[in-house]
C-alpha cells in the first residue's frame, strides 16, 4: 500500500469542482446567483457553443475592490456568512465560498470588477493558477468570463452533451431566474443571437414575456397566508396543461428548489380535473421562517430539508384548491362572453352577445356551416368504396354481430335506422339485435387511419385559416419544431416563421376544429421532446393526437346524414372495433340478451 500523503491543492480544487460544476448550466447558475446577491438589477448572459467555448455573465451590482476580487477565488472565502449561527438564517443564494474557485480550477477564468467609486481590476486564472492581476477599464459591477470549460479535465469534458443540448439546459436555468426575480432585467445571448430580453416587470408580465400571452391569460392567482407560511404566485388552468414536465416552478424564500412531495401537492389538487400523464403549469413562491428549513444539504442547493414537510404539503394543496374552486375558470377555452342561442342550429357557431367597444359592431356576419356538415354533404371528399357494405357484413359475422344477411345493410345505408342517444352514442338495429357506436372514438378511428396514410404518403391538403394564430415557443421547442416540420405539414399544417422562436399557423388539417391548432402543435412538440426520436411509434402518436383533438365530441349533435356518413367511414377503416387508444368503438346487444333481460327466455 502506498504511503498516505496530502493532495496537491490544484487537484483538491478539481475534485471539489465535481460536486459544484458538472456542466455549463452549473457555471451559469453559480455566476448568476452571485450577480443577484450583489444587488444587481440588470444581468446579461452570453453563451457560445452551449457553454463549451464561452460563458460570460455581467451585472451592475455592488462589485468588488481589489482585495475582495482576489479573495473571491480562495476556497471557502465568502462575504455571506461568518459564523455557525448564520447557517440558520441564510438570506443569500450562495454562501459556501466554493463556486468561483471550483469554476476557475477547470477553466480559463477572467473576472473584472469595481466597487463604487473605486478603480476596476481584472484577474485571469487558468486551472487555479493566477496568471495576472491588473487594473482595467472602469466599469460598474462585475464581469465573469469562463472559457474552455474542463480543458484540463478531459474525462469530464468528454461527457458533456452536444452544444444544442447544453444550451437547452442553460435556457431552462435562465427561465428559473427570470421567474424568481421578475423585478430584474435579464438578457441571454446564444452564439450572438438574442434568446431572451426581459425588462423589470410584474410576475404575470414576466410569464407572458417568457411563455406568451396564452400562459398569462390562462394563469390563476394563488395566495394563502397560514402562519408561519405564505404562498403567492400563479397556477395554470386546464388550457395550460402539458404532456411533459418542466414548467413547474417552486421557490422557497426566493430560491428555486426541487421537491417531489411539494410538487405532488399541486398535482393532487388537479387530480379530479386532469388525466394521468398531464402536468399543470405553476410558479409558486413559498415563504417561511429560516429556522423551519435547511438548504445546507448539497452544494447544488436544490434540495431542502423541512422541519414539517407534510404540513407544508397540505398548505400548498389548500392554496391550489382555493385557486381552482370556480371550476368554470379552469375549463379550457371558457369564455363567458359567448352564450348559447336556442334558436341557433347545432351546426352553426354563436357570435358574442355583446361586441366590445370600438369594434366593428355594425358589421354583419354570415356564419359558415360547420365543417362536419360540409363533409357530410360532400361525400366525394371521403368516398365510400364499393365493397364497404360487404366488408362491414363480413366483419360483423367474424365478430359475432350477426349473419351476412342483406338486412344488415341498413347499418350503413339507411339513415332512418341510425339514432343518436344523449348526443353521445349512435344506435342502429341489425338482424341479431342492436349495435351501439361511440361517436367520438368512431370518428377518432376514422381520422387516425386517414392521418396515418397521410403521414406515410403524400399528405393531406391544407385548408387556409381565416384568422391565422401566432404561436410563441421556447428556443428548444422551436428547434424541435424544425425537426418535425415535415410530419406536421403532411397532416395539413402550414406555418411560417414570425420573429424569434415564433410562428404563424396559416393552414390546418381538413378535419380539425378551428381554434385548437396551437394546442395541437404544442402537444405534438411536447411528445417529440419527450421521445426525441421520430420513429413509427412517434408517427402513431402524432396521428392519434390529431385524431383525438379533431374528432366529434361526446355531446355534439349529429344530423341524420352525418350519422350515416360517420358509420360509412368507420366501416371502411381497417380496424373499426377499437380506437387508437384501445377503447371499444362498437358494442352489440343481441336479441337473446334483450330477451333474457325482459325474462322472455
Amino acid at each position: 500500500m502506498a504511503d498516505i500523503h496530502p493532495l496537491d491543492s490544484t487537484l483538491v480544487d478539481q475534485i471539489a469542482a465535481g460536486e459544484v460544476i458538472d456542466r455549463p448550466a452549473s457555471v451559469v447558475k453559480e455566476l448568476v446567483e452571485n450577480s443577484l446577491d450583489s444587488g444587481a438589477d440588470s444581468i446579461q448572459v452570453v453563451v457560445k457553443k452551449g457553454g463549451h467555448e464561452l460563458i460570460q455573465v455581467s451585472d451592475n451590482g455592488c462589485g468588488m475592490n481589489s482585495e475582495n476580487l482576489r479573495l473571491a477565488f480562495r476556497r471557502h472565502a465568502t462575504s455571506k456568512i461568518s459564523s455557525l449561527d448564520d447557517l440558520n438564517a441564510i438570506h443569500t443564494l450562495g454562501f459556501r465560498g466554493e463556486a468561483l474557485p471550483s469554476i476557475a480550477s477547470v477553466s480559463r477564468f477572467t473576472a473584472r470588477s469595481a466597487a463604487s467609486d473605486m478603480e476596476c481590476n481584472e484577474i485571469i486564472i487558468n486551472g487555479s493558477e493566477e496568471n495576472s492581476f491588473l487594473p482595467a477599464a472602469s466599469q460598474k459591477g462585475t464581469l465573469c468570463k469562463v472559457q474552455n470549460l474542463f480543458y484540463n479535465t478531459p474525462a469530464r469534458r468528454k461527457f458533456l452533451k452536444k452544444p444544442e443540448t447544453e444550451q437547452a439546459v442553460i435556457n431552462s436555468m435562465m427561465r428559473r431566474f427570470m421567474l424568481a426575480r421578475p423585478e430584474i432585467a435579464f438578457k441571454l445571448y446564444s452564439n450572438n443571437k438574442l434568446v431572451y430580453d426581459v425588462p423589470s416587470q410584474s410576475l404575470l408580465e414576466r410569464i407572458a414575456s417568457i411563455y406568451g400571452a396564452a400562459y398569462s391569460d390562462n394563469s390563476l392567482p394563488v395566495e394563502l397566508e397560514k402562519s408561519p407560511y405564505s404562498i403567492k404566485g400563479f397556477t395554470g388552468n386546464l388550457s395550460a396543461l402539458k404532456k411533459r414536465q418542466g414548467e413547474q416552478y417552486l421557490f422557497l424564500n426566493g430560491r428555486y428548489i426541487k421537491d417531489r412531495l411539494l410538487n405532488s401537492a399541486v398535482f393532487s389538487a388537479y387530480q379530479s380535473l386532469i388525466n394521468r400523464g398531464e402536468f399543470p403549469f405553476f410558479v409558486l413562491f413559498l415563504n417561511m421562517p429560516f429556522e423551519n428549513f435547511d438548504v445546507n444539504v448539497h452544494p447544488a442547493k436544490l434540495e431542502v430539508r423541512f422541519l414539517n414537510e407534510w404540513q407544508i404539503y397540505h398548505v400548498i394543496k389548500t392554496s391550489i384548491n382555493s385557486a381552482l374552486q370556480n371550476i368554470l375558470k379552469v375549463l379550457p377555452d371558457y369564455n363567458p362572453g359567448y352564450q348559447f342561442h336556442p334558436s341557433t342550429t347545432p351546426d352553426t357557431e354563436s357570435l358574442p352577445l355583446k361586441q366590445p367597444e370600438n369594434s366593428f359592431s355594425q358589421a354583419t356576419f354570415e356564419v359558415a356551416p360547420h365543417k362536419r356538415q360540409a363533409a357530410a354533404e360532400n361525400h366525394d371528399q371521403f368516398p365510400i368504396l364499393p365493397n364497404v357494405i360487404e366488408k362491414a357484413q363480413e366483419r360483423m359475422e367474424n365478430a359475432g354481430l350477426g349473419d351476412p344477411d342483406p338486412a344488415t345493410s341498413d347499418l350503413v345505408t339507411t339513415t332512418d335506422h341510425i339514432w343518436q342517444l344523449h348526443n353521445k352514442y349512435l344506435i342502429t338495429e341489425i338482424k341479431s339485435g342492436l349495435v351501439i357506436i361511440d361517436q367520438h372514438v368512431a370518428h377518432e378511428r376514422v381520422l387516425f387511419e386517414e392521418a396515418k396514410r397521410a403521414l406515410e404518403g403524400q399528405g393531406f391538403t391544407s385548408q387556409t385559416v381565416l384568422f391565422p394564430q401566432t404561436l410563441a415557443l421556447q428556443p428548444e421547442e422551436f428547434d424541435s419544431l424544425i425537426e418535425i416540420t415535415t410530419y406536421l405539414e403532411k397532416i395539413g399544417f402550414k406555418f411560417r416563421e414570425f420573429g424569434e422562436n415564433t410562428i404563424i399557423i396559416e393552414g390546418i388539417p381538413p378535419d380539425i376544429n378551428w381554434g385548437h391548432e396551437s394546442q395541437i402543435v404544442r402537444e405534438i412538440i411536447d411528445q417529440y421532446m419527450a421521445e426525441r426520436v421520430a420513429n413509427p411509434a412517434f408517427i402513431d402518436q402524432i396521428a392519434a393526437l390529431y385524431s383525438c383533438k379533431s374528432a366529434v365530441k361526446a355531446g355534439d349533435p349529429l344530423k341524420p346524414e352525418e350519422r350515416t356518413h360517420l358509420v360509412n367511414r368507420l366501416f371502411s377503416t381497417e380496424h373499426p372495433y377499437y380506437c387508437p387508444h384501445g377503447r371499444p368503438i362498437i358494442i352489440n346487444l343481441s336479441i337473446q340478451e334483450l330477451d333474457q333481460r325482459f325474462e322472455r327466455i
